[in-house]
């Protein structure tokens, strides 16, 4: 196949991507698809938990922060669910990619694109509706925050959930080294809370299943860790050492795709004065690495 044909499944209308008969053939297939998954990735997974699934379509909505969380949360989900991916670069471009995700079925959206962003929440509960599950990723993009356990969330979950009568299942994923653990968290109905306070409960679950693989996979002391500048050059190269796995990262979508609170500043834009900062006397004590020390 070539990459030209996946190009429908950009179409708006949600008849013209999600189809009764494409939907039993990916469920037909899909227990040899989830199989394969496996050998696509050099790490290895262990699932450390899976609470019971209802018997019915649910929103898997899943940790996002590095390359084999995509295949990682499929396989934890346990269930075939349709994806909805957003790197489209990384779709087109990848052949391996492109064709694993067509088999197993996805939903692309176009980020930059606010028609394609509702019509993605149409093809969702298209899917749903026809007893399949969605897979999701409700930070927009991956948390390469330093101190953040989940970043903040877009309200997509929430609305198809609500819009669409299913329950949400969080999934958690952390990779160390070459190995990845997971967690499936228990179902709940997040549309019985109004909207902000749905969020907000999701967030807190899919936080605290982050924390727990944290402490699963050990935790650090910050006396081992660089303070200061150095701590700053050691998160940005781990940070980029994740990314360059990626062959098609889209660096300036990614950025813009982090979701900010209405007049939230970002931790650049908040000591940005520094860069601009002359020392003297007075100002000489915010150079003292000792004030970076928490």
């Amino acid at each position: 196949m070539s990459k030209g044909y996946f190009r429908y499944l950009l179409n708006n209308d949600p008849e013209k991507v999600i189809s009764d008969r494409g939907v039993k053939f990916r469920r037909l297939i899909n227990p040899i698809v989830r199989g394969f998954m496996p050998l696509k990735v050099k790490t290895r997974l262990k699932i450390l938990h899976r609470a019971p699934l209802p018997d019915e379509p649910v929103i898997f909505a899943c940790t996002h922060g590095f390359r084999e969380d995509v295949e990682d949360s499929l396989i934890t989900a346990g269930r075939h669910a349709y994806i909805l991916v957003g790197s489209l670069e990384q779709f087109f471009n990848s052949r391996i990619d492109n064709i694993s995700g067509f088999l197993n079925g996805v939903i692309l959206i176009d980020r930059e694109d606010k028609e394609s962003r509702a019509a993605s929440k149409e093809k969702m509960k298209a899917a749903l509706s026809k007893g399949v599950s969605v897979l999701m990723y409700p930070e927009g993009t991956w948390n390469v925050s330093p101190n953040k356990l989940i970043a903040g969330i877009f309200p997509g979950a929430y609305d198809v959930a609500k819009e669409a009568g299913v329950k949400v299942v969080p999934i958690a994923t952390h990779r160390v080294d070459d190995k990845v653990f997971s967690l499936r968290g228990k179902a709940f109905d997040i549309a019985k809370y109004e909207r902000s306070e749905g969020i907000r409960r999701l967030r807190d679950k899919m936080a605290t299943m982050k924390w727990k693989l944290y402490e699963h996979a050990g935790i650090k002391r910050r006396s081992t860790l660089p303070v200061g500048k150095e701590a700053d050059a050691y998160w940005k190269e781990y940070i980029h050492a994740l990314k360059a796995e990626v062959p098609h990262f889209e660096h300036e979508l990614e950025e813009k795709s982090i979701f900010r609170q209405k007049g939230e500043a970002l931790q650049e834009e908040v000591f940005s004065f520094m860069d601009k900062l002359l020392p003297h006397h007075g100002t000489a004590f915010l150079f003292n690495k000792r004030h970076y020390r928490l």
